[in-house]
């Protein structure tokens, strides 16, 4: 049987394809499993061994080249799985015999969960649990652990020399996910003697001899090789952070605005959370959003220096 898994962006709910394709191929290890994604979040998928084949499409790619793509690469498959479900993919069923199917979403429970508070219990469940219900529809395999669809990627090892150094990710998708206290944490940790890398597409100011300023400078395997070989990832609610959840590298991942009811917790091991629970005004936008819409911005103010390091301190061994 020849399968296409589809899940275009973004880089997070990119990753957690990986460990549901793992689970599946390895109950089923004759499947040919495709994935189809957009190309540059291709890289997710190097040197997998569960993977057969990677499709992929610039994002930029005008409708009807998109079109002219599916017409000559999807006419071969047995099924199809929609992990994305947005019209570039739902638009797939049309264009082959395959059996197609489509994973739930929840769009709507989660916007009205933001505005009115309901289906808080329903929303608890991990999109990696909602994306491996979408196989179970077609083959026959119980309902694994989380820890059984742990995503994984397979970096190149090129950054050896930084064995045992810190990564810190201080940025996110929206500036409600970022923590305004990153600069005085490197600067706590470089007290302390560590030797810290910081990543990220943009630049992040910050110079002294026992840092790494990787910002705004590596390509997407290249910061898969810098959060593998770090011994603990301080992060945003962002994708970085399901790289060293892939990475299997310990994550203490800062949560603002964002909320476990969105299905993107680091619930896996060696993952830790901050948080400040009880605000009433959290989760605030399914998303984030680029201003505090109370002004006070307190979901992240309130999670200090000395929470980030308390938690850090339990990964030092």
């Amino acid at each position: 049987m020849k399968i296409l898994v589809v899940r275009f962006s973004s880089l997070g709910d990119v990753i957690l394809t990986t460990g549901v394709i793992k689970y599946l191929k390895t109950a089923y290890p004759d499947l040919t499993v495709d994935v189809l994604t957009y190309t540059h979040f291709s890289g997710v998928f190097f040197k997998n061994p569960y993977i057969n084949n990677v499709l992929q499409i610039d994002k930029k790619s005008g409708f009807r080249k998109y079109l002219n793509f599916i017409q000559k690469n999807i006419n071969d498959y047995d099924h199809i799985f929609d992990l994305h479900s947005k019209l570039s993919s739902i638009i797939l069923k049309f264009f082959t015999s395959a059996g197609y199917h489509k994973y739930k979403k929840d769009s709507l429970k989660r916007r009205l969960f933001v505005k009115y508070g309901k289906f808080a219990g329903s929303l608890q469940e991990h999109v990696i649990q909602r994306y491996f219900k979408t196989f179970q529809k077609v083959f026959d395999m119980d309902t694994p652990s989380d820890e059984d669809l742990r995503p994984v990627i397979y970096p190149n090892n090129l950054y050896e020399n930084l064995s045992g150094t810190v990564t810190v990710h201080p940025f996110a998708s929206k500036k409600t996910k970022e923590w305004p206290f990153f600069t005085e944490l490197i600067d706590e940790l470089v007290k302390r003697g560590e030797k810290v890398n910081i990543i990220g597409d943009t630049f992040f100011e910050y110079n002294h001899a026992n840092v790494n300023n990787f910002s705004g400078k590596t390509d997407l395997q290249e910061m898969f090789d810098i959060i593998k070989q770090s011994r603990c990832l301080i992060t945003t609610d962002s994708g970085p952070m399901h790289v060293g959840i892939a990475a299997e590298t310990p994550v203490i991942a800062i949560f603002g605005p964002t909320t476990k009811e969105f299905g993107f917790y680091p619930v896996f091991n060696n993952c830790s959370v901050l948080e400040i629970d009880g605000l009433y005004c959290r989760p605030c936008h399914v998303h984030g959003s680029d201003r505090c819409p109370e002004k006070n911005f307190r979901c992240m103010k309130e999670i200090s220096v000395g929470m980030v390091l308390e938690k850090f301190d339990l990964y030092k061994g």
